[in-house]
């Protein structure tokens, strides 16, 4: 303890902080208060104080204080003390381990233990440091430290993966778990593995386990399912086996997708589950998930992905439908739901076509139903023949349009009868336009 010049003061007891964080024993001992208690002038006589911080947090001597207090059965009584010029929590549980393994009653193997698990848990030495400081083989602290150590790493891991499957570089996955850029590179090439991901999570996204809720892989342009399971109520939300169909088909394990319409983040979720990395983002994110995705306007700007438009291998669009999502994200002129129509053609086209120059292979599939009901007289409008068209046929080729009718009906019974009334076919359909990067 010589780093550190100490003085000598009288206090009061009442004065002294118990913490039981830096209070290097599990349990304190009552035979040994009493003894003390009985020797307790004798042992002040000698110098034996009891130590504290400066700001009077007790470090060593809780024999002796719980001794006064039997003695003098009085908090104020004044009594000297030495103190320690330090106020941190990691000095303050050093210099107590050292003074309680330097003299009087010494630490048990159970007290060791805990003082090792908390400077590596709480204090973040490492365990050279920790043996040396209480006094202990490294190979025991490794030992006490073992399933510590292996949780902290598999968190770590978790992370990692966590941050690559949501297309953050190795640089920045680096600067937030703070280790080197190759570090993560290197367990990022040990993560992408069927080994690490472990036969259930492997199968899962090679979708050797697609069949287990009784779902068929998709064959036919028909997907028809039943109302969504999402439990989250919000406008727009897309059935998550749209998304799974569409990675089933046209993507790989760790392949990119990017959903610029990201919604309540379903294409999140189906990602995180099939291993996929995604890329997504949003003009307005949902403020739930707004720490998930990305916020972009994908009319103004594409994706910069890092130079990493080679492994995208899927676009999924599910933009607000002109006039049927008027005013339900927002008022502003720039949503595609509250465009003019030559506006909303011009601006999605563009984003197709922008997207099909960035992305060198793969897909690019679009969600769309035509607007009837809320349409100028009515009239049926098909966005997905408009987008077919506008399509660049230099990069794009159509490879199928999908049937995927809505679950639950939205006619109204008003619409009902003024349909029948006009004998007019109610708009009911949706379709997914698949095209393939050429």
């Amino acid at each position: 303890m010589s780093s550190y010049s100490t003085e000598v003061k009288n206090i009061k007891l009442s004065d002294i902080v118990f913490d039981e964080k830096i209070y290097p024993r599990k349990k304190h001992d009552p035979i040994l208060v009493q003894q003390y208690a009985n020797d307790i002038e004798e042992i002040e006589n000698s110098g034996n104080y009891i130590s504290v911080s400066s700001d009077l947090t007790l470090l060593d001597g809780k024999h002796r204080y719980l001794a006064y207090l039997s003695k003098y059965d009085s908090k104020d009584i004044q009594k000297p003390v030495f103190i320690y010029p330090v106020k941190s929590e990691t000095d303050k549980l050093t210099i107590a381990v050292k003074l309680n393994s330097s003299h009087g009653k010494q630490l048990t193997q159970e007290d060791k233990r805990k003082n090792v698990l908390t400077f590596y848990s709480e204090h973040r030495r490492s365990i050279t440091e920790i043996a040396k400081l209480v006094s202990v083989r490294k190979a025991t602290a490794l030992g006490w430290t073992k399933t510590v150590r292996e949780n902290e790493e598999q968190e770590l891991n978790d992370k990692i993966f966590e941050m690559y499957l949501s297309c953050h570089t190795a640089s920045e996955i680096g600067q937030s778990v703070e280790i080197p850029e190759q570090t993560v590179r290197d367990r990022i090439k040990k993560l992408s593995t069927e080994k690490f991901l472990g036969t259930k999570k492997w199968k899962l996204s090679k979708y050797g386990d697609f069949d287990e809720d009784k779902t068929l892989r998709p064959v036919y342009n028909y997907w028809s399912f039943p109302k969504n399971p999402n439990p989250m109520k919000y406008f727009g939300i897309c059935h998550p086996s749209i998304i799974d169909n569409l990675i089933y088909l046209y993507t790989e394990p760790f392949d990119i997708v990017i959903d610029p319409f990201a919604g309540a983040c379903t294409t999140i979720d189906v990602c995180k589950k099939r291993s996929r990395r995604y890329w997504i983002s949003d003009r307005k994110p949902f403020p739930a998930r707004e720490n998930e995705i990305r916020k972009l306007d994908i009319v103004q700007e594409l994706p910069s992905l890092n130079k990493r438009w080679s492994d995208v291998s899927l676009t999924f669009l599910d933009p607000p439908y002109w006039k049927q999502a008027e005013g339900r994200y927002s008022n502003d002129p720039e949503d595609f739901g509250n465009m003019t129509l030559d506006d909303f053609n011009k601006y999605l086209s563009g984003v197709i076509n922008g997207i099909a120059k960035k992305q060198s292979k793969g897909f690019i599939a679009l969600l769309i139903q035509p607007t009837q009901w809320k349409s100028p007289d009515k009239g049926f409008t098909d966005h997905a023949f408009d987008m077919i068209r506008l399509a660049d046929p230099k990069r794009l080729k159509l490879i199928n349009r999908i049937a995927s009718p809505l679950s639950n009906l939205q006619c109204l019974p008003p619409m009902v009868a003024y349909a029948r009334e006009k004998k007019m076919l109610l708009v009911q359909t949706r379709e997914i336009i698949v095209w393939r990067i050429i």
